[in-house]
């Protein structure tokens, strides 16, 4: 008699954190790399305070369309979030999504202690994070 034994895994979820700049889609480009060759699911979020508008200026309405659509050239969906707290926010999206990786460009220097990339990570510690400068 043959033992099988079935190991079950949870797919690799990937969230990369994009603003409203068109440079952004390197961020998304990181997020394909990572995913690359495994079974990934890709969720790229913008989130802004309540205060602000998505599309306070028509750069930024531009900016949102391009990054729409380099979501979905990567495979993904643009998920807009608008909290009173963009922290929460991220911190809310990672833990129901069950997020493994999260991608961020750099926020101002790393050793501070009030980046919000230190303030996510202490946060979200099961979650890796890959920081681009």
């Amino acid at each position: 008699m043959i033992n099988e034994y079935w190991q079950t895994t949870n797919p690799i979820s990937i969230m990369v954190c994009v603003t409203n700049q068109k440079s952004c889609d390197r961020l998304i480009a990181r997020g394909v790399e990572r995913g690359s060759g495994l079974d990934a699911q890709l969720h790229v979020v913008h989130c802004v305070h309540t205060s602000r508008n998505f599309m306070g200026n028509p750069f930024e309405g531009d900016a949102i369309e391009y990054l729409f659509t380099a979501a979905q050239l990567a495979g993904a969906e643009l998920t807009l979030l608008r909290a009173p707290d963009v922290e929460d926010a991220l911190v809310d999206y990672a833990e129901k999504n069950n997020i493994s990786i999260m991608i961020l460009g750099a926020s101002g220097p790393s050793a501070s202690p009030e980046n919000i990339v230190n303030r996510l990570q202490r946060r979200l510690p099961e979650v890796e994070f890959d920081i681009l400068g």
